[in-house]
């Protein structure tokens, strides 16, 4: 596995992963009406937030298959391919991340599928958070770390 910056040529890919992982991953927690609220990707706007964050991107054999994004101390983003799911990319992605942060807090709103995940490497709930996205309501949970 390499863990490497993001190349803007690479969105498509990067949008692929993120559509995936919320249709076949997080579909095991949220409703079908969450998921197609959730599940959508608007090139400029992603196009936009990604430039304006750090991105890394976990490749496998040349493939990209995950990636991690922040803006400041705060995890924006962190999808892996349901296809390399529990093989340690997400893990590798953060602590690539991590180690770029100067010391200091790091927050995640982190869904119902990644709290699990994120509370294995060291994150700990601050407050569950009932959000809402193209109209429908979420719960996730702002989770924090010290770097």
């Amino acid at each position: 596995m390499n863990i490497r910056s993001w190349q803007q040529h690479e969105l498509p890919q990067l949008s692929h992963i993120f559509l995936r992982a919320v249709h076949e991953t997080a579909s095991q927690h949220y409703s079908p009406a969450q998921i197609a609220a959730w599940g959508q990707v608007d090139d400029a706007q992603w196009r936009q937030k990604l430039a304006s964050s750090v991105v890394l991107v976990a490749e496998v054999d040349g493939k990209v298959v995950g990636f991690i994004t922040a803006v400041g101390h705060y995890i924006d983003l962190l999808f892996v391919s349901p296809d390399y799911a529990r093989q340690g990319i997400a893990g590798a992605l953060l602590r690539a991340l991590l180690a770029k942060m100067l010391p200091g807090k790091v927050t995640v709103a982190a869904s119902i599928t990644a709290k699990p995940f994120f509370e294995r490497q060291g994150f700990v709930l601050v407050r569950e958070q009932n959000v809402e996205a193209r109209g429908e309501r979420f719960i996730n949970y702002l989770m924090a770390r010290e770097v």
